[in-house]
């Protein structure tokens, strides 16, 4: 290897690098793609300059997601019709970020044609068939495979079993069907599991940080999205041992009653009393007037002592407090929770009082 194609391998490394901790989604996700791409290659007969070729720009195919705003690239939702749009950009916007290194200009159509469908309804061309580069058709596989069997907060992995189906039922369409033939019979299908099967955060700083954008606008406590982050990563992790859910009666009223500036307030307080009471910063606001808590430990309350301490001062404000090993239930979403919830208040200690007289 000579002085320049190390040079060329380090300033690569140094892109995904960036890509990747910009976006804690990606992470490990171009080099996956990278590796898949060159595997599909050697598969398919390519010359080693090829599988080189294709495997380096695996590595740079996202690198336009450089000039993405976080808050799309970090959402945990599908993307709506503009930021779709945004998101997009990242082919092109990849390319001419190549085009400012002589040496990987001739990584730029790869990078860009990686989002083509082989019926010609892909992005940003619109190109068909033969006309989508050769590298670029494999990269779409690989990439998709990849996507298709990680975790993401809105949706779980698929096993490798069902990404190769939905590979072979998109074939002739989004994909080559020769390439997507080859990809599932002679590289895919070899996999039994795949080792990393989450693009998500790892680390306490990556945590903060992706958080930023989860933050309940009201509370500050964590949304019911990032909860979902927590739910699904948990099953392999078991980083939780229980939860509580703390449900909020009669808020509707305190807001009719005071208006909905001091409802505000009531919500924000409640989220303070309960990090404070749970020792635990992972408090969660869900439907709108409920929240949910995590811990790594069982901790042990007294529930009548903890409703007493959440509502005192707000006047017609009623708790229930749910706790659950997290084992024993498939809390897979947020959602889920609904089930659990009380329509009826449960009796406040004067009323307690009043029934044994």
């Amino acid at each position: 290897m000579n002085t320049f194609s190390v040079i060329e391998h380090e300033v690569i490394e140094m892109f995904t690098t960036i890509i990747e901790e910009k976006d804690a989604y990606t992470a490990g996700h171009s080099k996956r793609v990278a590796m898949y791409s060159s595997k599909i290659a050697k598969s398919m007969g390519c010359s080693e300059d090829e599988q080189n070729m294709v495997y380096q720009s695996g590595l740079l195919h996202d690198i336009g997601k450089l000039l993405t705003p976080e808050s799309i690239l970090l959402k945990p939702r599908k993307f709506n019709r503009t930021e779709y749009a945004i998101i997009k950009n990242h082919s092109t916007d990849g390319e001419k970020m190549l085009s400012f290194i002589s040496a990987f200009k001739l990584y730029m159509p790869i990078v860009r044609h990686h989002h083509e469908y082989f019926d010609g309804t892909g992005y940003p061309d619109g190109l068909k068939a033969d006309a989508i580069p050769f590298l670029s058709r494999i990269i779409a596989i690989a990439d998709a495979f990849d996507a298709m069997t990680t975790n993401r907060i809105y949706k779980p992995r698929k096993s490798i079993t069902n990404a190769i189906k939905e590979l072979q039922r998109c074939r002739g369409t989004q994909f080559d069907p020769l390439i997507v033939g080859i990809a599932t019979q002679e590289v895919f299908s070899a996999y039994e599991e795949i080792d990393v099967t989450h693009q998500l955060p790892e680390t306490y700083v990556q945590e903060e940080r992706f958080a930023y954008f989860y933050k309940d606008t009201v509370t500050s406590a964590y949304s019911s999205e990032y909860l979902n982050y927590f739910l699904h990563n948990n099953h392999d992790s078991g980083r939780f041992r229980c939860c509580y859910l703390i449900q909020l009666h009669h808020v509707h009223q305190y807001n009719q009653n005071f208006g909905w500036k001091l409802g505000d307030k009531l919500l924000r307080e409640v989220a303070l009393r309960l990090k404070i009471l749970f020792h635990t910063p992972f408090i969660f606001r869900i439907f709108g007037d409920d929240f949910v808590i995590l811990n790594a430990v069982h901790v042990e309350i007294d529930e009548t002592d903890v409703k007493e301490k959440i509502s005192i001062g707000f006047n017609g404000i009623d708790v229930s407090v749910k706790h659950f090993t997290l084992k024993d239930f498939s809390l897979d979403a947020w959602e889920n929770f609904e089930n659990f919830l009380t329509d009826s208040p449960p009796l406040r200690i004067e009323d307690q009082h009043n029934q044994h007289r």
